[in-house]
């Protein structure tokens, strides 16, 4: 419950966050650039994360889903609104 209440109340609050991935140290600083607003932005897709909802182990969420309506709910709201966009449904992938 510490880690939790601290991730919580010390983090800081940011209106915007980003994720630069790069499989070299000139794509990441090339990623970095673009961030910064000093050069491309590579991409521009949206990623969603799940985590602390099943990343902890393999079948977690699944678990969570089946057990906790609210859980389900929300989910399915979120496959519904993004599996349009998407070349797989969400829930395939997950």
């Amino acid at each position: 419950m510490d880690v939790a209440f601290s991730l919580a109340t010390t983090r800081s609050v940011f209106e915007h966050r980003a994720v630069v991935v790069g499989a070299s140290r000139e794509e990441l600083l090339e990623g970095l650039a673009g961030v910064r607003g000093e050069g491309p932005v590579a991409g521009g897709r949206l990623g969603f994360l799940f985590t602390g909802q099943g990343a902890q182990r393999v079948g977690m969420g699944r678990e969570l889903y089946a057990a906790y309506p609210a859980f389900a709910e929300a989910f399915d709201a979120v496959c519904a609104r993004v599996d349009g966009e998407l070349g797989t449904p969400l829930k395939a992938v997950v």
